[in-house]
Order: structure tokens, then C-alpha cells, then sequence
């Protein structure tokens, strides 16, 4: 009996987790996707119910702003999300790097808790690299790394030279300045 409980807790509280159960974007979706992107430091937060959908308000002053309106002395950002397993949230005082999307009239993060990532000093922790490895990374790399993402984004590519075919020896190319006739038959 006591093995059946056993197993049942750990099958419940692994549910729970939210390993696994949203997938993470690496930081070049998180960059395509995202309308500002900026170091933040939050200045309150509050408790909503945002159409059942979050459950928090913060509002966050951009410190530095990578990509987008760099005349934003703050923004209201919806979090909290009520997505089985999303754990996006916001507290006072907290210093961090955002990629934010439209939510309505407001933003939201991009991919809940994978699109936030705290700073503490100067650096970016639990930074994903285009791999999606998580590690500690200086914020100045961190914002190179952002800005080559956008300038990608935003420049077109290159269009790739046409091939031309050469015609074999035997064929003969066609000329437009004489249509081809069709042989007659038996000739």
C-alpha cells in the first residue's frame, strides 16, 4: 500500500513540473517574435484577472532597451498565465532581461518563464545559447548576441544565382528568330 502511495506522489508531482511540458524556444524565435526586448527592472506588481488568462500586472521601467520603442519610460506587462505548466512571473525590485509579444492592448512574455531571465550584476543567468544550453553569461555578450539575431531578422537574404543550362553538343539551342517546324514524317 505504501509503495502504490509512493509511486503516485511521484507520478503527481512530476506532473506538476514544468519539465517538458512547454517547449523552449531558443533565444532567435524568442527574438523573431518579441516586439521589445530590454534589460527591465520592475517597479510593482499587482494581482488581475485578465479574462481568466493571468493573474498579474507588473510594471517594469526598461533600463536598457535592445530592440524596440526606446521612448518607453514603462510598460504594464500581463503574467501569471493560467497555461498548465507556465510559470511566468514578476516581483518587485527584480532586475531582468525580457523578450515581451502583444497581448490585447498590453504585452506579455514570450514563452512564459522561458522568455525572462534574471540578472543579477552584470550577468544574464540560465542564458539559453542558440543550442538551447542553459548557462551564466555576461549581459554585454548577451545583448551582441540579441542584436545579431535582429540585424538577421530584419536583413533580407541574398537571392542565389540562376543556373544556366549549356545544351549538349548534339543539341542544337533554340533560336527565337526561327520557330522550330515539325519534320515531316518518314524524313
Amino acid at each position: 500500500m505504501k509503495m502504490i502511495i509512493a509511486v503516485m506522489a511521484i507520478a503527481f508531482g512530476a506532473a506538476g513540473q514544468s519539465g517538458g511540458c512547454l517547449r523552449v524556444m531558443t533565444p532567435e524565435e524568442l527574438t523573431q517574435k518579441a516586439v521589445l526586448i530590454a534589460r527591465i527592472k520592475v517597479s510593482k506588481t499587482e494581482r488581475v484577472n485578465y479574462y481568466g488568462m493571468y493573474g498579474q500586472l507588473a510594471t517594469v521601467a526598461p533600463v536598457d532597451v535592445i530592440d524596440g520603442d526606446d521612448r518607453l519610460a514603462q510598460v504594464n506587462v500581463l503574467a501569471r498565465s493560467t497555461v498548465q505548466c507556465a510559470e511566468d512571473a514578476y516581483s518587485p525590485k527584480q532586475e531582468m532581461l525580457v523578450f515581451l509579444g502583444p497581448e490585447g492592448s498590453l504585452l506579455k512574455t514570450v514563452n512564459f518563464q522561458y522568455g525572462q531571465f534574471p540578472i543579477v550584476g552584470e550577468v544574464v543567468k540560465n542564458w539559453r545559447d542558440k543550442n538551447n544550453q542553459v548557462g551564466d553569461k555576461a549581459y554585454t555578450d548577451v545583448r551582441k548576441e540579441i542584436e545579431a539575431y535582429v540585424s538577421a531578422a530584419r536583413t533580407p537574404p541574398k537571392p542565389k544565382p540562376e543556373k544556366t543550362e549549356k545544351p549538349d553538343k548534339g543539341d542544337k539551342p533554340d533560336r527565337p528568330d526561327k520557330p522550330n517546324k515539325p519534320k515531316p514524317n518518314g524524313f
